[in-house]
């Protein structure tokens, strides 16, 4: 391997890490006890300002949800491009109450921040001896040490995304049943975003024991 590929390395690792993002779960909590039907029926609702976030995100959480054997719906579908947006709580209410939805996934995008991080250098090491520099000491010697590459340290952005998901039930009762953060750093794009976060919550909501069977 070459000085200049040596050199490449760090980058390469960087732009491969970028396209692995992955989502954390930083906090959650559910309802001891939650009501067995909770989870018959869910209609997930975004609130982003984005509207391409938006809808990815309610696209990628019904899949999700429908893969894991959940009858859900988005609010895209059933009131339009604008959500609830424009539609009274009592219009509202009683579309959701003359229907089979049993619970609502609130979806929000609550913070993201840029921050800058700092990436220390890196030392790589070759072979101490290389019968190619010739046979005096001091040659070799200054070519080990030559051999021995130091990439300085450099800072980078990284943006962080805060999604929030809170499930609540369609009753009287309006009782929330779930509620979790997580943090995804520097998704690709938005479909990249909806579809981490969409996985990783669908995973929470089995180990929460909401979600059983299903793939």
């Amino acid at each position: 391997m070459n000085v200049k590929n040596i050199m490449l390395l760090p980058a390469l690792l960087l732009l491969i890490l970028a396209g692995c993002n992955t989502t954390q779960v930083t906090s959650s909590w559910s309802l001891p006890n939650a009501p067995v039907n909770v989870m018959q029926k869910v209609l997930v609702v975004g609130v982003m300002s984005d509207r391409e976030e938006r809808v990815k995100t309610e696209e990628a959480m019904v899949s999700e949800l429908r893969k894991a054997g959940i009858n859900a719906g988005s609010a895209f579908q059933l009131f339009g491009p604008k959500g609830f947006n424009g539609t009274t709580e009592e219009e509202i209410s009683n579309q959701l109450d003359g229907s089979d939805y049993t619970s609502v996934m609130i979806v929000s995008l609550i913070n993201k921040d840029k921050e800058l991080r700092y990436v220390p250098g890196t030392y790589y090491s070759r072979p101490y001896y290389n019968p190619y520099y010739g046979g005096r000491r001091y040659y070799r010697r200054y070519w080990a040490l030559y051999d021995n590459m130091y990439t300085p340290g450099y800072y980078t952005t990284t943006t962080n995304y805060v999604l929030e998901a809170e499930i609540y039930t369609v009753n009287d009762d309006d009782q929330l049943v779930y509620s979790a953060q997580t943090k995804t750093t520097d998704p690709s794009n938005a479909s990249s975003l909806a579809q981490s976060f969409a996985e990783t919550i669908v995973g929470e909501l089995r180990t929460k024991g909401l979600i059983m069977g299903g793939r």
